[in-house]
């Protein structure tokens, strides 16, 4: 319940891509397919964003409680 309560503000990584790459490539959310490339234990993942023809990357970073990552604080584009 503490982790819940110190991440409130976190989100799901392939959550915010879609949200993002959606806007970012002029696609519809519903038509994105979003697949994470690279998890690391400590640091960002990457994820890859795909739909209506074009591709986009993104690197989000995870927010952590003693060293347990709960969830994701931002992506930004590649």
């Amino acid at each position: 319940m503490t982790a819940a309560l110190l991440c409130a503000a976190c989100g799901s990584g392939p959550q915010l891509v879609r949200e993002q790459a959606g806007s970012a490539l002029a696609c519809d959310d519903a038509q994105l397919s979003v697949n994470r490339t690279q998890r690391r234990y400590l640091g960002d993942d990457i994820y890859e964003a795909e739909g209506c023809g074009k591709k986009a990357t993104y690197e989000c970073d995870r927010a952590y409680v003693l060293l347990i990552p709960v969830g994701t604080v931002a992506c930004h584009k590649k």
